[in-house]
């Protein structure tokens, strides 16, 4: 191979490397921004309960395990786990703070407040093109595993699920 031909099959890697890597960002941004119109929002009324959550969920979300603080809830076969803790009001930071110790791991780790609510977005790889997605607002977080291409989606909709959980 000559010595232009090698130049121009790194550029090649390189440039794939880029993008892949820009892609990713723009993913989580656009999912930050997502969740973050959804926590403003703030129209969902719950309209399934189980056990001791009443809670909103889309078209084709379904709880699959009712425990007293956490649903398990599946979408087209894709899990969420929804975690209550009812100690907590909208406006507590005690999930984001337990997060934050961690916060190395995470490629975003978000939060947005308003007079009486606080919200956070989180997201980091868990494995080859899998990315784990956790929302939440005061005392309610909302956790799955996803690809990139639906971080903006999920983002949305798990937002819209945690803001509908009464918290008191």
């Amino acid at each position: 191979m000559s010595l232009s031909k090698k130049y121009v099959v790194m550029f090649v890697l390189m440039s794939g490397f880029i993008v892949a890597c820009s892609g990713i960002e723009r993913q989580t941004e656009k999912a930050v921004r997502a969740a973050e119109i959804a926590f403003r929002d703030d129209d969902k009324q719950p309209n399934a309960e189980a056990g001791l959550i009443q809670v909103h969920l889309p078209k084709g979300f379904k709880v699959e395990e009712a425990h007293d603080n956490n649903l398990i809830v599946k979408q087209a076969g894709k899990a969420y786990l929804l975690f209550v803790n009812p100690n907590e009001k909208e406006d507590s930071s005690v999930l984001f703070l337990a997060i934050k110790k961690q916060a190395g791991q995470y490629l975003v780790l978000h939060s947005f407040q308003n007079e009486d609510k606080f919200g956070f977005v989180s997201i980091k790889e868990s494995a080859k093109e899998k990315y784990e997605l956790a929302v939440g607002i005061g005392g309610v977080k909302l956790t799955t595993e996803t690809d990139k291409d639906r971080l903006k989606t999920d983002a949305k909709q798990m937002m819209e699920i945690v803001s509908s959980v009464p918290q008191r």
